[in-house]
């Protein structure tokens, strides 16, 4: 064989080795599901957005910005999740107090206060025209979670802030863990 024929047999018999790995050196079907991958079903929540309570009353109702029950869904994932807190992401649509869809982008991180409480913030894109005169905006909003184990309650301060959001507000909503439904 010449030099260029002994290389395409080293090519031609690295593909031909010996693939009959027993049973003991195959992979599970656990360990098939990669670490490495980096979507964890765990990591995954709906969120069921519903009801918000708006302080200045005279204000939301003179500026018919008053509908409560603002109804809608989101995803949230957790990219990062430490004994210090969880860095996540959340997207979603909510029907808000100004009776228009918002629409919104969110990357947030929040400290672990014991078991069961978090509290931090998030920088969220936002989309409605009830806010900002309808153009997408960018802003920060504290945000408090209370983990019941099955369910998760949220908390969100918006702050009154200009033209962005003319009158302050908390919103209420819960979290479903879906990692045990996509296994």
């Amino acid at each position: 064989m010449t030099g260029f024929d002994t290389a395409g047999a080293a090519e031609i018999n690295a593909g031909t080795q010996d693939t009959s790995a027993t049973e003991s050196t195959r992979n599970t079907p656990e360990q098939a599901k990669s670490s490495d991958s980096w979507f964890h079903p765990d990591a995954l929540d709906l969120n069921i957005y519903g009801l918000a309570y708006h302080p200045d009353r005279e204000t939301v109702h003179r500026k018919n910005l008053d509908n409560q029950v603002n109804y809608g869904l989101g995803l949230h994932y957790e990219l990062t999740n430490s004994e210090l807190g969880a860095t996540f992401t959340e997207a979603g649509a909510y029907y808000d107090s100004g009776r228009h869809w918002a629409k919104f982008l969110v990357l947030g991180y929040q400290f672990k206060f014991g078991e069961h409480w978090r509290a931090g913030g998030a920088v969220a894109a936002v989309h409605s025209e009830t806010y900002n005169k309808g153009v997408t905006f960018v802003g920060m909003f504290p945000l408090l979670t209370y983990d019941l184990g099955p369910v998760k309650l949220n908390a969100v301060y918006f702050p009154k802030v200009a033209n962005y959001n003319q009158v302050a507000a908390f919103g209420f909503y819960l979290s479903v863990p879906l990692g045990k439904w996509l296994e």
